[in-house]
């Protein structure tokens, strides 16, 4: 390819884990930086602070919206529930709590403590869930400390810190650290947490519920009543994500992940699993070390970071999907006359700059494209709203809306070939393989982006 634009081989999507300390321009800067969805994990924040984090990304994409105008932005808010994780909470304006060997410490699932730093009294979410199974002398790890449990009453279970791993003496506990205990929870106790973070995170426009930790069915019930009874009030539809627990058996995944839009996951078996039943799969890089082989970086749609690692990792993948193509080797099979399997031919062959599909079922077409492994990116034009929240994680595809009402074929090309030239997926001289058609993919032509093309708003 002599004309290589700048995000031609952005096939992946990436999604950003943002941070109380987030303001609305850090924010905007990512989403400038191709950030696709925005992730805010509720197991680490107080209600008014994940409230406050939804307000700040609203605001962000709404800043974003008026600098691309008369565009869209194609942008997702993903936000990640409590779940069964049990964690300290405790007013984070107090200050972190210092625990020293021999201290001892009272931990409670009573709600009375949830927002405060009490003396030698500590909130732990679902705690209740192990108060029948704790006994005298289990061990319990918070953050860098290991207790000893001495004593439970009711809902309090008194511990005494027997250990303290690391070098910093006294360790400390920071609100909303990880508790674990010696043994998985065996039983899950409904409230009314699930119900209150759904509506929160809906009410704001997320689209995207991430379970943490599903070891079961169960919880993801609850969640899905609670996502049906919103979605028939309000007419949307929300997609459920999920991280599967340590413990979870092969019946699990069996019986979870047909209920889910995709999985978060870096388990080779799970994701097999997860393309066999056409599921979304994410993977999380916090470090740079932690960027998948190449094996691995092929069968994932979406990548979960942090703010600072996004330039690094668009580089990465950009250089590896590059390499990628030299290694490709395309063929068709005889048996097979769809348009759709000559579209994944004829991007290879002709080493198209883009692929663009405009025709009614153009999500359907886009969604098996996105299984294929393709030399670049797909432009989706679509006027729903829905159509485009289902291929926002998907890799390779990048939905376009436009305008109610559109049906020519040569304007919803147009349509895509400015997007492809505004956010750098397509240059000059650059070859497109479009696909088109009233019902499914009917046509297929080869084109090439002109040097005086006229854009559409002026």
């Amino acid at each position: 390819m002599t004309f290589i634009a700048e995000n031609c081989f952005l096939w992946q999507k990436l999604a950003v884990e943002l941070r109380l300390s987030d303001t609305v321009e850090s924010v905007v800067r990512l989403l400038r930086a191709d950030v696709k969805v925005l992730l805010i994990r509720f197991g680490l924040h107080s209600t008014p602070e994940s409230r406050k984090l939804l307000a700040t990304v609203n605001e962000a994409i709404e800043q974003f919206a008026s600098e691309l105008s008369p565009w869209k932005p194609v942008v997702g808010i993903a936000c990640e529930l409590s779940g069964m994780i049990p964690r300290v909470k405790f007013c984070r304006a107090m200050g972190p709590i210092q625990l020293a060997l021999g201290r001892r410490i009272f931990l409670t699932s009573n709600h009375t403590y949830e927002d405060k730093k009490v003396e030698n009294v500590v909130y732990v979410t679902s705690l209740e869930m192990y108060l029948d199974e704790l006994k005298r002398g289990d061990l319990v790890r918070i953050g860098q400390a290991e207790l000893k449990v001495c004593k439970i009453k009711g809902k309090f279970v008194e511990c005494c810190v027997r250990n303290v791993f690391g070098e910093e003496f006294p360790t400390l506990v920071h609100p909303f650290e990880r508790v674990q205990f010696g043994y998985p929870n065996s039983k899950w106790i409904p409230d009314n947490r699930i119900t209150e973070e759904c509506y929160l995170a809906l009410q704001h426009g997320c689209r995207f519920i991430l379970v943490p930790d599903l070891e079961n069915h169960r919880i993801l019930h609850e969640v899905e009543r609670v996502l049906r009874n919103y979605s028939q009030e309000n007419d949307v539809t929300v997609h459920i994500l999920a991280t599967m627990a340590p413990q979870a058996t092969e019946i699990a995944y069996q019986q979870i992940i047909p209920h889910l839009s995709g999985l978060i996951t870096d388990n080779a078996n799970l994701m097999k699993f997860c393309r066999t039943n056409c599921k979304t799969i994410l993977y999380e890089v916090h470090d740079s070390e932690q960027f998948p082989d190449e094996a691995t970086l092929q069968q994932i749609d979406t990548i979960i970071t942090t703010p600072e690692l996004v330039e690094e990792l668009k580089s990465k993948l950009k250089q590896h999907n590059q390499s990628l193509i030299q290694q490709m080797n395309p063929t068709i099979s005889r048996k097979k006359t769809v348009l759709n399997k000559c579209i994944e031919y004829a991007s290879k062959n002709c080493k198209a700059n883009a692929i663009i599909l405009c025709t009614t079922e153009n999500v359907c077409a886009a969604e098996r494209l996105s299984r294929k492994e393709l030399p670049c990116p797909v432009l989706v034009t679509t006027s729903d709203d829905e159509a485009i929240q289902h291929l926002l994680l998907r890799k390779y595809c990048f939905p376009i809306l436009v305008p109610e009402g559109v049906k020519s074929t040569r304007l919803l090309i147009k349509y895509a070939t400015v997007y492809g030239r505004k956010f750098g997926f397509l240059k000059v001289g650059n070859l497109t393989v479009t696909g088109f058609g009233d019902s499914g993919i009917q046509g297929l032509e080869l084109r090439y982006v002109p040097d005086d093309f006229i854009m559409l708003f002026q």
